[in-house]
């Protein structure tokens, strides 16, 4: 049976295509429903929620993109990691459809509430299961002799799922105390162990393919430090426990590790130094951490340190290299695309700076930082939808 022409076209040819593009799209209406809220405030005025706006956003911003474009990331490097062919077609569509409708529902729901919350949740919850059930496969299936990074992402990922299970509860019950478990457990046991698991994986492997002289380092001991480090941060905000010692200490090995992967460096080569910029947020994000634990002041400079300086411009660099590379098109960093990148580095300098202001002048603030990320993400979104919709450039299946 040929393919129709539906079947056949370019956005369901990979899974990063299927994956990414919702991804991108959710960005932009996340960012703009929580602008929206940031500017009513600004008038004395608020959106009509069914949950509270910050709690809304809490968990939006958690879950509500980056697990699309981890679909997209692991379905496409994590066959190549384990040595396995890459997950079916059925596999790699339904999962975005699960997540990205289940995220509108709970979009629809955080205004209308009860039974569109709850089904956008369980619809949410079944394309997060069928995407950790997918890599579990490729994982367990594997003969390859090195899986320590896919199971790191798999630990992860049975965090990520213990968040999805508090946040149940939290809708649930109204028990803010399953909200603040879900933000703990998706922070510092999902979402910042993925990022860096993925990080001592590729930044080396990135780094050694275009710098030269150049030495690999990505020592095992180096990985567990990172992501025992989250989860003892995790553990101790779980907690309520002072974590400023372990803090000070994991500014101090980010530090190490930029320097050692060649930060310096990177910046001889733009689309390779936005990964290492981005990283370099979290000795900033950890020292931020200690002076909160040690001298207070900060408010949620630190959280924001890690959610918009490290999370945010990680996933700009991550995805525009991918995107690049698998749409057939050069390995570079254009000129728009950088500036796009910087411009990313300054509102989340903007976004930690004011957090730190006087709290009379926070609102008006956060509100131009949405605003400023907003656009960031709709001429990021400009620059690459198209690649989802159209063949690779360079004649390529995929």
């Amino acid at each position: 049976m040929s393919d129709t022409p539906l079947s056949s076209h370019p956005l369901l040819a990979a899974p990063h295509r299927a994956a990414f593009l919702p991804g991108m799209l959710l960005a932009m209406l996340l960012l703009a429903g929580w602008s929206a809220e940031l500017l009513s405030r600004l008038f004395g005025l608020s959106l009509p929620l069914a949950v509270p706006a910050m709690q809304a956003h809490g968990f939006l911003m958690l879950f509500g993109f980056f697990p699309l474009f981890m679909t997209g990331f692991l379905f496409t490097a994590g066959p190549r990691w384990l040595n396995m062919p890459p997950p079916g077609r059925g596999l790699y569509l339904t999962v975005p459809a699960l997540l990205a409708s289940g995220l509108v529902l709970w979009t629809l729901g955080a205004a209308a509430g009860g039974a569109w919350l709850l089904a956008g949740h369980l619809l949410y919850c079944l394309g997060f299961a069928g995407l950790a059930g997918g890599f579990a496969r490729l994982l367990l299936r594997s003969a390859a002799p090195d899986r320590r990074h896919a199971w790191a992402v798999l630990s992860a990922f049975a965090c990520g799922a213990l968040a999805l299970a508090a946040a149940a509860y939290w809708l649930l019950s109204g028990d803010a105390r399953g909200w603040l478990w879900m933000r703990d457990l998706a922070l510092w046991g999902f979402l910042l162990p993925v990022f860096l698991t993925v990080c001592h994986r590729m930044l080396p492997f990135f780094s050694s393919s275009v710098l030269a002289p150049y030495a690999a380092w990505r020592p095992w001991w180096l990985l567990a430090a990172m992501l025992g480090g989250s989860l003892s941060h995790g553990l101790l905000s779980l907690a309520m426990l002072p974590s400023w010692p372990l803090d000070a200490a994991l500014a101090g090995l980010f530090g190490y590790t930029s320097w050692r992967w060649g930060l310096r460096a990177s910046l001889r080569v733009r689309l390779l130094a936005m990964l290492h910029l981005a990283f370099a947020w979290l000795a900033v994000a950890f020292a931020l951490y200690a002076w909160q634990g040690v001298a207070g002041g900060l408010a949620w400079a630190p959280l924001h340190a890690v959610t918009v300086g490290f999370f945010l411009t990680m996933l700009i660099a991550f995805v525009s290299r991918v995107s690049l590379g698998h749409s057939g098109r050069p390995l570079q960093a254009s000129n728009g695309l950088w500036r796009l990148y910087l411009a990313a580095h300054w509102l989340a300098l903007a976004r930690v700076a004011a957090d730190a202001l006087p709290a009379a002048w926070r609102p008006a603030l956060y509100g131009l930082a949405a605003l400023g990320w907003l656009l960031t993400i709709l001429l990021w979104g400009r620059q690459f939808l198209p690649a989802y919709l159209l063949p690779r450039a360079d004649g390529k299946p995929g």
